[in-house]
């Protein structure tokens, strides 16, 4: 006969509430009383829970697309790494709004996720709520937070070096002749946005107004806008906030009889395997992917079972420059 709740409860000195948790592999339970009540479990002979037959963590991973393959990209290194760490995945994608992503955090949490990695999610916008943030860290939920910080929320937050991937950019085109560049990124109101924008700007000061900044968005059709926008100010080169912006960009030069890069310089950002198969060949700036979603889940991973929330924690990762078809001195 399966012991009940009440007797594993009882041996182990806490409530029934407790021992389902544990049994059904939910956070909340520090790793002390989690082996306790699974060693009395074993012993009088609860073997068909999935919690006794697998105990390997399990990790959310919240994405706001798919149809951009930087996303797709973290989400497989994330899954390689956790399969070095011995620990399962599960991806929630599609969170758009504050809505979304709540939905997705409570489907993660009752599948029994530990720990929630959520790349370019709202956190980075200061124009939605958090609140479903900190509802879910009151569940227990460990969260890492990519390409975005909240100061008052007590998390891991791992981004690119954007001041560093910018002064990357701009050397490189002024390193060829480049004088006229512009900044082609999405919605101001987002923290990445916000701090290319402010690097741009610091590191262009000098230029008396000829680096001008365009806001739209990340995909292909923000690319195009952007530098419609941008060459309509004569800008002989433009830094773009991700390689789909960039492959968008190129598209808008070559509607205007323009080729890339005897006309106009492009330089993309994530380098995705677009950047590296499109006509011309995207130069980038190269997240490390890999480093920030091995972070990432390092953190998760590490607060697995505290009672107490692990402090707030920042990570920079720098990002490299890939220098291919889509640049060349201006004519």
């Amino acid at each position: 006969m399966k012991a009940r709740l009440i007797d594993i409860a009882a041996q182990a000195h806490v409530s029934e509430a407790t021992v389902s948790r544990v049994l059904a592999g939910k956070p909340g339970v520090n790793s002390a009383t989690r082996e306790k009540v699974l060693q009395i479990a074993r012993e009088l002979g609860r073997y068909s829970d999935a919690a006794l037959q697998d105990s390997r963590p399990l990790i959310g991973v919240v994405l706001p697309v798919l149809d951009n393959p930087i996303f797709p990209m973290f989400a497989d290194a994330v899954e390689q790494e956790a399969a070095r760490a011995d620990a399962d995945v599960l991806i929630g994608a599609g969170a758009r709004s504050p809505e979304d992503e709540e939905r997705i955090f409570d489907r993660l949490v009752r599948a029994g996720s530990r720990g929630i990695i959520v790349v370019s999610g709202l956190h980075a916008d200061s124009a939605h709520s958090h609140d479903h943030y900190r509802a879910a860290m009151e569940r227990g939920v460990a969260f890492s937070l990519v390409n975005g910080e909240l100061p008052d929320l007590q998390a891991a937050f791992i981004t690119a070096d954007d001041e560093f991937a910018i002064s990357l950019a701009l050397t490189h085109l002024r390193e060829l002749g480049h004088e006229r560049i512009g900044l082609a990124v999405g919605d101001e109101h987002t923290w990445p946005v916000r701090r290319k924008t402010a690097a741009f700007s610091a590191q262009t000061a000098d230029c008396s107004g000829r680096s001008p900044i365009s806001y739209t968005d990340f995909s292909y059709a923000g690319g195009y806008q952007s530098a419609s926008e941008l060459l309509d100010k004569d800008c002989t080169a433009i830094i773009c906030g991700s390689d789909v912006m960039a492959v968008g960009a190129v598209a808008a030069a070559a509607d205007r009889g323009l080729s890339v890069p005897r006309d106009l310089s492009v330089v993309g950002y994530d380098d995705i395997p677009t950047a590296r198969t499109h006509s011309p060949a995207i130069t980038t700036i190269r997240q490390p992917v890999a480093l920030m979603a091995r972070t990432a889940l390092r953190h998760v991973l590490a607060s697995e079972g505290r009672t107490r929330r692990a402090p707030s924690s920042a990570f920079a990762a720098r990002p490299e420059l890939v220098v291919r078809a889509s640049t060349a001195a201006p004519r």
